[in-house]
């Protein structure tokens, strides 16, 4: 009996418990439900239109991710173009209202307190955007130097509806003007550039390349048509934003990809004795020659064709154009007279002078029409009309004399004797009078004259050519025009035994990764039919320019290395210039002379005779290309704000 009574004790108490668990639990439960019956109650009734409110409000932004543009190194990977991070004050208009509109333009300039931002300014910036689902950019600061500004910002980002801060990339040039010529400008997508919008994907506040290297190589495309240019590619995120416009969430994300960069040809210390020395030496000529302002160099690779300097005065620096032009810098660039945006060293023609007789010698010896023994009687009797007279009377004279002195009798008898159609082929071949091909916009062509471009550009008798044509031709007077690249590249070829390379200045393509995807080569594009014999003359008379009695012994008759020159006085053509006192000082050319390397061309505007302008930069470039300087630290590197070494 004590057994049964003990088992229904024990079911008893198990059931007992049972019931008290299982009424916990649905206390539990009830619970639960009575919390989640609240805030339901609470958010659907008692805040149900304050949530809705801001349901609606909740907005999905597309955000565009400027890329990268590749930097621009020196051949000894200095650089010479870089991006800085800023912040892009930008307005995402799309969904506010006119009022809004308003509201956010007051606030905003008055939070910014620029006075060249103003509220119409905003409001017109706004106003003007086509593509509403493009953010209008109104301001770029600086990074470093502006976070209170964005703090102050986004604390009031209630009364500032569609603000967006966004961090991007701006092209920065560490070395001021130092090759801006060379690099070029980038600036906002403008008139004209509509096509890239349509057809290679560019929006509205895109920056791209406007001039020089910027420019050309913003989508540079190899033989095979791979793009492997400056211009990276966009980034695009997909964000949720609140009705105070502060993201909520990212919805997704393609990260931007870099540009690639360029390696150049470029010596940055052969750039900056180049810069500085045409600077200084204009400002030396201008004070007894105040036309003088201006004026252009280049250095080239005899055997590569590479540019190893190449300047243009007045300089240009193009971080003015990256962070907005003042006033000041303005007035400074759009003079008409100084051109400062102007790059002489490609876009310059200019008469050669007496720098193109080598061209004459060259031509005369290829076809036969002279020998370096050939002589020639300059004197009075040699200079009737219509022959141009000789400054001087300099006797009987051979090649290497003739050259030395500049014999003005000389190379017109071997101009006669070669003939326009010979020498115009020789000049072609030399590449005056046509593009080089290198990679900068502007480039200029120039004039080659012939009987067939006289026809062309003239009427009536003066349409026919004559011998004086040739004559002045032959001595560097007369229609003719090159720049001085045209002049480096033909002396360079002088030096080279006759060959003409390819000139380039960019040497490498570089990825984000720093993969080389392309490198130059040196090419071959022009020989010309001559024997080593008559080759070596022509270098001979312009090493002789540079001997005791020729006109370029004063710069380099006792210089380490051997120089081979040529000096130009040439007049300028231009109405209203003084023909006996406005000429451009020439100055060609390569060192060293039993082992040419480099080529030089430079002329300075208004300068008079090239051996006291032009010779002056080209001393100075020599000097810093082999190591001759005796105080480097005098040299260093120009920049907008000085010197740096």
């Amino acid at each position: 009996m004590s057994g049964p009574n003990l088992e229904d004790r024990t079911e008893k108490t198990i059931d007992k418990h049972l019931r008290k668990r299982v009424w916990v639990f649905w206390l539990c439960i009830a619970i639960l439900f009575g919390v989640l019956a609240i805030r339901l109650f609470t958010l659907q009734i008692v805040k149900g239109n304050e949530y809705a409110t801001m349901s609606d409000q909740n907005q999905v932004r597309i955000v565009s991710q400027t890329a990268r543009r590749g930097n621009i190194y020196d051949r000894n990977m200095l650089e010479l173009a870089n991006s800085k991070t800023v912040f892009a004050i930008c307005v995402s208009s799309s969904g506010i209202s006119k009022e809004d509109k308003e509201t956010l333009s007051n606030n905003l300039a008055a939070l910014l307190n620029d006075p060249e931002i103003t509220a119409k300014i905003i409001q017109e910036k706004i106003n003007s955007q086509a593509r509403l689902y493009e953010p209008v950019v109104i301001k770029r600061v600086p990074y470093d130097d502006n976070i209170s500004l964005i703090t102050k910002l986004e604390e009031n980002r209630e009364i500032l509806p569609g603000l967006m801060i966004t961090e991007e990339p701006q092209r920065n040039y560490p070395l001021g003007n130092l090759a801006g010529h060379i690099i070029g400008q980038v600036g906002l997508l403008g008139e004209g550039d509509e096509e890239l919008i349509e057809k290679y994907d560019y929006l509205m506040n895109d920056w791209i390349g406007k001039s020089g290297l910027e420019k050309a190589m913003e989508r540079f495309t190899d033989e095979n048509g791979i793009e492997m240019g400056l211009r990276g590619k966009r980034g695009i995120k997909k964000i949720e934003v609140n009705a105070k416009y502060r993201q909520v969430s990212v919805i997704s994300e393609h990260p931007a990809v870099s540009g690639n960069s360029l390696v150049l040809t470029l010596d940055s210390k052969v750039q900056a004795a180049m810069e500085k020395s045409l600077q200084e030496t204009i400002e030396r000529i201008a004070k007894t020659r105040p036309k003088c302002q201006a004026g252009a160099a280049v250095l080239v690779n005899v055997k590569t064709g590479g540019v190893v300097a190449m300047a243009s005065y007045p300089t240009m620096d193009p971080n003015d154009f990256s962070k907005g032009l003042s006033t000041e810098r303005a007035a400074y660039y759009w003079d008409e007279d100084t051109k400062p945006l102007f790059n002489r060293a490609i876009s310059g023609a200019y008469p050669p002078g007496s720098t193109f007789k080598p061209a004459t010698a060259l031509a005369a010896m290829a076809v036969g029409a002279i020998t370096k023994d050939f002589k020639v009687t300059c004197s009075p009797a040699m200079w009737r009309a219509p022959r141009a007279k000789c400054p001087y009377s300099h006797g009987t004279v051979d090649l290497k004399e003739a050259m030395a002195k500049s014999c003005n009798a000389y190379f017109q008898e071997a101009g006669y004797r070669t003939g326009i159609d010979n020498l115009y082929k020789i000049c072609l071949d030399l590449g005056l009078g046509q593009l080089s091909g290198i990679e900068l916009t502007g480039e200029a062509k120039g004039t080659l004259a012939n009987p067939e471009w006289k026809a062309e550009n003239f009427t009536g008798w003066e349409s026919e050519w004559r011998n004086y044509d040739t004559f002045y031709m032959s001595m560097g007077q007369g229609y003719n025009m090159y720049t001085p690249l045209q002049m480096a590249n033909y002396v360079a070829t002088i030096a080279n035994d006759g060959v003409r390379m390819q000139s380039h200045i960019v040497d490498k393509i570089l990825s984000p990764e720093n993969e080389v995807l392309f490198s130059a080569s040196a090419k071959e594009v022009a020989s010309i039919d001559i024997s080593q014999s008559g080759i070596a003359a022509v270098q001979a008379s312009m090493r002789a320019v540079c001997e005791k009695g020729g006109t370029g012994y004063g710069l380099f008759g006792n210089y380490p290395v051997e120089v081979a020159a040529k000096t130009g006085t040439a007049q300028t053509g231009l109405a209203g210039d003084d023909k006996a006192k406005d000429y451009h000082g020439w100055f060609v050319a390569f060192a060293p002379y039993d082992d040419p390397q480099v080529a030089f061309a430079g002329v300075i505007e208004y300068g008079y005779h090239g051996s006291t302008s032009a010779g002056y930069v080209c001393k100075n470039v020599f000097n810093e290309y082999f190591g001759l300087n005796v105080a480097k630290e005098d040299i260093g590197i120009i920049t907008g704000r000085g010197l740096i070494e």
